[in-house]
């Protein structure tokens, strides 16, 4: 049998010194990155839409999955994450950093008695250094900002929260701008070639040409003939046998719109969202948005969603409390911009029995009424198999 080291150490470099090649001449970094409006929207997109989410701490019960606020757990996740960000910009700024740095870090504040009493949101670039010795993971965090200097040190795994994208290694999570900077570069090179052509008043809509040789001197008389008219909105007299030539489109325009609608779908396929959530509707029509929209919560949010409540429930709970709680985000956040669907899904839940009229008053964050705890169903069904019993007082 193969023996294993246990002594092993392995360093993975951070991402501040993390570089790539400038294609296309242009620099592709993150910060580069985010100017591209499609990537910037996109990104803003999931992001804000999962720090919207409803999260809840719950607790296995006889009676099933309860929800439980008094765990120190749940004022942290959904309370106030800490003194200085609120509950929203906290996982909004957390899932920023995973969609575009493919890392994400949060220190965990704990009291006296070993519960999480705050989490400090650390930008990806500050962990400077993931070591792993002995089999137990490192993180050295150096701030590059001098009010957060207090959170300079080394701390175990137990001590971070560490969410990661697409990983090599299951140690951490590659940089998407760096492993995509070929397409993101040409993108950063589109728009810049298209501000240098628009600039330089590059969309020409004719040509002059002629089929003889101009000295410079007569080149230079008609050249300011020409401008002269132009200037005074008068039709210049073509000297030297030189033509005009009208041209309908502008070819290199022409490129430089499908390129950008190339780019957009190009940022769409590595932020993993549709294209018409950024506007890019070419190839949209009402039938597939609606797809498209409920793929979006399925292959897009979801995963994303599921390693951060595996995170959580991994380093915020003990050994023993993690057999018994659980942290879920609620995706049905989704449906509160849509009356109609919400209604409906609200009105088979009440009526299937599964959930009570109360419990939806409490989604809705109205108060509870007596009487609504009952949970319904319908009369006119029953379980295979089985009859009712007669009432003997009928």
């Amino acid at each position: 049998m193969a023996s294993r080291r246990s002594d092993a150490t392995v360093t993975v470099a951070p991402d501040s010194i993390v570089g790539s090649a400038a294609p296309f001449g242009v620099s592709v970094n993150n910060q580069a990155a985010l100017k591209i409006t499609a990537f910037y929207a996109g990104i803003r997109i999931r992001s804000e839409n999962i720090a919207s989410f409803p999260k809840y701490v719950k607790r296995q019960t006889e009676d099933g999955l309860v929800d439980d606020k008094q765990h120190p757990a749940y004022r942290v996740i959904n309370v106030r994450p800490n003194s200085y960000t609120n509950k929203f910009d906290f996982w909004n700024v957390i899932n920023t950093w995973l969609d575009g740095w493919g890392n994400a870090y949060a220190f965990i504040e704990h009291d006296g008695n070993g519960d999480p009493v705050a989490l400090h949101q650390i930008h990806p670039t500050w962990v400077s250094g993931i070591t792993i010795v002995n089999g137990k993971k490192w993180y050295k965090v150096t701030a590059m900002d001098k009010d957060f200097r207090w959170l300079d040190g080394t701390y175990s795994d137990d001590n971070i929260l560490h969410f990661m994208l697409v990983t090599l290694d299951g140690i951490k999570g590659v940089n998407p701008v760096i492993y995509n900077a070929l397409s993101l570069g040409k993108s950063l090179a589109t728009e810049k070639f298209a501000s240098e052509f628009y600039e330089r008043g590059g969309n020409l809509k004719a040509v002059l040409e002629t089929d003889g040789h101009l000295g410079d001197d007569e080149f230079n008389a008609f050249m300011g003939h020409f401008k002269k008219s132009a200037r005074n909105f008068d039709t210049p007299l073509l000297e030297y046998g030189v033509k005009y030539k009208q041209l309908s489109v502008n070819p290199v325009a022409a490129a430089l719109i499908q390129s950008e609608t190339l780019s957009i779908q190009d940022v769409c396929r590595i932020i993993n969202i549709p294209p018409h959530m950024v506007a890019e509707l070419s190839h949209a029509t009402f039938s597939n948005i609606e797809h498209q929209t409920i793929q979006f919560v399925q292959y897009s949010l979801r995963p994303t969603v599921k390693r951060l409540e595996d995170e959580l429930e991994r380093k915020l709970f003990t050994d023993s409390e993690q057999e018994i709680y659980s942290v879920k985000f609620s995706l049905d956040g989704l449906l509160r911009g849509d009356t109609q669907a919400r209604s409906a899904y609200y009105h088979n839940a009440i009526l299937d029995g599964y959930m009570s009229r109360n419990e939806v008053r409490a989604l809705e964050g109205l108060q509870h009424k007596d009487g609504l705890d009952d949970m319904l169903y319908p009369l006119n069904t029953g379980v295979v198999g089985k009859t009712e019993p007669e009432d003997p007082n009928a």
